[in-house]
């Protein structure tokens, strides 16, 4: 028997030549066009890459008909094979037949560069393994919804942005909200932030399902449909605006921790109105590129943004139906009713660094303490919940 390995797929070369004359008797023409170049050349080379296609192909004929997602689905599949296996100007063939391919639609929802998101995703996949700064930052940049489809949503009266630049001179609450949802135990960090509220004179608080479920927020439609879906970041961010509409104040993703005990937000920051820090990767918001986070937000109470961001979940939802949360409830719809009016966009320079997940909690504390000497940021980007 004369085996390859292409990759995840284990074939017996002889094995795909009795299939194809087989398909060939019951599908005449099927495999004629295509066959051929798969075939060994007359020094007996095949690829990896041609099998890889090849059995795929044989799979699909002698399969039952597939649905095209499913069909494009194991074209991604083989795309994604090669890339890791460094193939990439086969991988780069496979992505063009999806391209090409009239029911690539199945995919998912457009992107702003008028592709499938899946097959962008791919796409961007195989530029960051190539190295291709252009193509990596192109994929980025577009690899959100076309702009017109949230727009409508977006659009402010002009006294809805009076209402937004009333709120916008109110104090931001000394109090830092965190949420932990789901059967893990909790993260050491926010033990670490409970302390740095007391003592800076902050009230903390950490938000479990109990508390969730008190305030409403577990009967909410989006976090309800967020949760259905396994989609449990997008299901803290509606736990998340609906927490600072209600109380205002300092909300903080669980995989921030302090890096200082010295200072605090008040001594950085004028602790007035909306105020947000800037994704690292810009994006085709309609808008510009500036794309906010949302896991540092600072806020008034009632700030109109936040009843905005609620009311146009379903909305949001039904225009972009499964949609990734980034989209639909997390930074994009985020940023685009912050940009309905005035903001403060938060320095990146109050992230002191990251370290890994696995790094231990001794070790993240000599990590703070040697960056209070360097006079470093005051937030450390560190997922705690695994110790």
């Amino acid at each position: 028997m004369f085996t390859i390995w292409s990759e995840f797929i284990c074939v017996d070369i002889f094995d795909i030549l009795r299939r194809i004359r087989q398909v060939r008797l019951k599908q005449p023409g099927n495999l004629n066009s295509v066959a051929p170049s798969y075939l060994p050349n007359p020094r007996g080379y095949i690829s990896c890459a041609k099998i890889t296609r090849l059995y795929i192909e044989l799979q699909e004929f002698e399969q039952e008909p597939m649905s095209a997602k499913h069909r494009l689905n194991r074209k991604l599949q083989a795309a994604e094979s090669l890339r890791l296996s460094g193939q990439f100007d086969d991988a780069r063939q496979i992505l063009a037949e999806v391209a090409a391919d009239p029911e690539n639609a199945a995919l998912g929802l457009p992107t702003a560069a008028d592709l499938p998101r899946r097959l962008q995703s791919a796409l961007l996949k195989l530029a960051k393994a190539e190295k291709d700064t252009v193509q990596k930052a192109g994929y980025r940049f577009h690899l959100t919804p076309p702009p017109t489809q949230l727009a409508p949503f977006c659009r402010f009266s002009t006294a809805e942005k009076k209402a937004i630049a009333t709120a916008n001179r109110g104090d931001v609450p000394r109090i830092i909200h965190q949420i932990w949802v789901g059967p893990n135990p909790i993260p050491a960090g926010t033990q670490a932030w409970n302390s740095h509220a007391l003592v800076h004179g902050y009230e903390y608080k950490l938000w479990l399902e109990s508390d969730l479920q008190q305030l409403g927020v577990l009967n909410h439609p989006a976090f309800i449909r967020m949760q259905s879906r396994g989609d449990h970041p997008g299901a803290v961010d509606v736990a998340r605006y609906i927490i600072l509409k209600q109380y205002g104040g300092i909300y903080l993703d669980c995989d921030w921790y302090p890096a200082r005990l010295d200072l605090s937000f008040d001594q950085l920051l004028t602790m007035k109105g909306i105020c947000a820090m800037a994704e690292d990767i810009p994006r085709n918001t309609g808008k510009g590129g500036l794309l906010l986070a949302n896991s540092l937000i600072m806020a008034p109470p009632s700030h109109p943004v936040f009843a905005r961001v609620l009311a146009s979940l379903d909305d949001v939802n039904t225009t972009l139906p499964g949609a990734p949360a980034w989209w639909a409830t997390g930074p994009l719809l985020f940023t685009l009713m912050c940009r309905g009016g005035s903001m403060t966009l938060i320095d990146s320079d109050i992230v002191a660094g990251s370290l890994p997940q696995e790094t231990s909690k001794k070790d993240v504390e000599t990590w703070c303490c040697a960056s209070e000497k360097r006079d470093g940021g005051l937030l450390l980007s560190w997922k705690s919940w695994i110790w």
